[in-house]
């Protein structure tokens, strides 16, 4: 693998966006569980989520990085991790109390939610012993996300349109050689070492798994 596939493959599965996928994955294997009380909730509810878990954390991210306060996209330096994560984690907090007092928010959102809140403020904590990958917390959260709401609570596929269906099965496997690529691509980048990456994984499962019990 050349260092600029490596480099791809980092940036479209940041962890930025595991959350925001693990909330699409959700609704698409699990719309039968979205029933609002009002007729606008649903579209509320995308911008709301959106907003929260995309866009601002993206938004104080580069303001970070235009005061100096980070010096690469990537955030290699483990000191300049601290105010991405605990800014994130914040936004991801917020969110999942917003949720929390939503009766119309279904629970496996509440879940993955609070899964990915849990993994980013453990992340900060051994961010402060050792270079944990957060890449990997991103990867093992998403994949166990994906399976815990297929087991839990949806149907077995995702409902693409009104006709077309794909297997849950397909998506997550599809997902998890996209995650073993990702994580491979912080090993040719040199970012991290086998064991980062390991550990990383563990503590992104770990999260969803403690959010489930919490809530479910």
């Amino acid at each position: 693998m050349s260092r600029g596939i490596a480099t791809f493959l980092s940036v479209i599965l940041h962890p930025i966006f595991v959350l925001p996928l693990l909330l699409v994955f959700t609704y698409m294997t699990c719309s039968h569980l979205f029933v609002f009380k009002e007729e606008q909730g649903l579209g509320l509810f995308t911008i709301y989520s959106v907003v929260t878990c995309l866009i601002l954390p993206l938004v104080a991210i580069m303001m970070m990085r235009g005061l100096g306060m980070i010096t690469s996209w990537q955030i290699e330096d483990r000191q300049e991790r601290i105010g991405p994560l605990i800014v994130t984690g914040l936004f991801y907090i917020w969110l999942f109390y917003n949720y929390y007092q939503n009766s119309d928010i279904p629970n496996p959102v509440k879940v993955v939610t609070l899964g990915a809140a849990i993994g980013l403020f453990i992340a900060f904590f051994m961010n402060n012993f050792s270079k944990l990958s957060i890449h990997g917390v991103g990867v093992g959260g998403l994949i166990i996300g994906m399976i815990i709401v297929s087991i839990k609570w949806s149907y077995s596929y995702m409902l693409i349109g009104q006709d077309f269906q794909v297997h849950n099965l397909l998506i997550i496997a599809a997902f998890m050689l996209l995650g073993g690529a990702v994580l491979t691509s912080r090993l040719v980048l040199e970012a991290h070492t086998l064991q980062q990456l390991y550990h990383g994984v563990l503590v992104g499962v770990l999260s969803q798994v403690i959010a489930l019990n919490i809530l479910a």
